[in-house]
């Protein structure tokens, strides 16, 4: 690429990005890249032709976009995680305090058919945290992962009708899984804590076709990414404190499909819509590889027992619609609704993943400052609606989450250079 002030602001962007990899966020699939997506509930993902992040959602959408262009955002997620037992002797709430989430992309016109696009995201994070003895210890005690996405894109424009686009993602990943349980041979509780990183990529493609000026429809798909993580297992149990193994975990992140449609109605107003299926299957199970705590082989048979972490996840859908309204020349209106299915059956839920069927409320607005320049913010309010029964590894109902809430509020700034 000959132009200077692409490879400048590439560079710029790639140290903004290394800092961003000290933030992680609530919850686990992070849809929140863009403060515009984020306002219309994720509908017409990736071919509104708006905002720069179709290089995450469908690189297809970067033909939109003309010249090249920098988008920084910023999303603050706040989650409520309120337990209560059946019986009322157990009331926790596993929230951490407001957690950011960035995401930075460049997009670039090579010419009039190859478009070029770096995305730095934070496709998935989570953050919770409950007291180490409590009631539910079983479920999880403590909870982090952190990833960071780095994702190169070229685009073609086949014609007016179809364009294509693909890419691919190298990231990295870091967790941090904590977790109680009874050992009767020592009659007492026992408390782990696990933790690992890796490094590992995939890819991702997608198509747009335009049948007629006003209508868009766009396919895409992101490849699941393998992670086979080193780290280690802190056991403390019986008093005894940092008896530590070396250890290794797979994690393997869905796999998603998502289809998305817009429809400019009038000059002012565009209707979209998206359905995203994720392969939330890939999470059946975790097993931890523990080489191993020292000269203590009965302390191994404990970790041993306790060395798989059943998940069970199901395949799932998310469906969401939207709408734009433009005020005038500088103001954009814009809101939207979405329907999430959790990928939880009751007696597998984690305390510290406490997923359900969610709804999103959502809203947002654009302010053009200049031609060049563009502001954008997004909120969302996203209920838990489905099952929130918290079972324990014995299978017996404990209690339920009274909330599983998520608070979102999303800002960005799109330059056109």
């Amino acid at each position: 690429m000959k132009n200077p002030t692409f490879k400048i602001a590439a560079a710029a962007m790639m140290v903004a990005g290394a800092f961003a990899t000290q933030t992680y966020a609530a919850g686990f699939q992070l849809s929140e890249q863009s403060a515009i997506q984020m306002g219309r509930a994720m509908a017409g993902a990736g071919i509104v032709g708006d905002d720069l992040s179709a290089v995450h959602y469908n690189p297809a959408g970067m033909t939109l976009l003309s010249g090249t262009r920098m988008q920084a955002t910023g999303t603050w997620v706040a989650v409520n995680l309120d337990y209560e037992s059946h019986d009322g002797s157990v009331t926790e709430n596993g929230r951490l305090k407001g957690q950011t989430i960035p995401a930075g992309f460049i997009t670039h016109q090579i010419n009039d058919s190859l478009w070029a696009g770096l995305g730095l995201t934070v496709p998935y994070g989570m953050g919770t945290e409950f007291n180490e003895n409590w009631g539910g210890m079983d479920r999880g005690t403590e909870s982090m992962i952190l990833t960071f996405d780095i994702n190169p894109n070229l685009a073609w424009k086949v014609n007016d009708k179809l364009s294509v686009g693909g890419g691919i993602s190298l990231q990295y990943a870091k967790a941090e899984l904590g977790f109680g349980f009874d050992v009767p041979s020592f009659k007492t509780a026992a408390h782990a804590n696990v933790k690992g990183d890796s490094w590992a990529w995939g890819w991702n493609v997608g198509m747009m076709f335009q049948p007629v000026e006003t209508v868009r429809v766009g396919l895409a798909y992101r490849s699941h990414i393998a992670h086979n993580a080193d780290g280690h297992t802190t056991l403390d149990i019986n008093g005894m404190r940092s008896l530590t193994s070396d250890m290794k975990v797979r994690i393997k992140t869905p796999d998603t499909i998502t289809l998305s449609a817009t429809w400019e109605a009038t000059d002012a107003l565009r209707l979209s819509g998206t359905a995203r299926w994720s392969k939330w299957s890939n999470f059946k199970s975790l097993s931890l590889d523990n080489s191993g705590f020292g000269s203590a082989p009965a302390i191994d048979q404990i970790a041993a027992a306790h060395s798989t972490i059943t998940n069970n996840w199901d395949d799932t859908w998310f469906f969401s619609v939207g709408a734009d309204y433009k005020l005038n020349g500088q103001w954009t209106v814009r809101g939207g609704v979405a329907y999430d299915q959790g990928p939880v059956e009751n007696q597998y839920r984690m305390a510290v993943i406490p997923d359900t069927d969610r709804v999103w409320f959502s809203g947002g607005a654009s302010y053009k400052y200049t031609d060049n320049l563009t502001f954008d913010f997004g909120a969302t309010y996203i209920k838990g609606v489905g099952d929130k029964e918290l079972v324990s590894v014995n299978e017996k109902a404990s209690g339920e989450f009274k909330s599983l809430d998520s608070y979102i509020f999303s800002a960005q700034m799109q330059y056109l250079f």
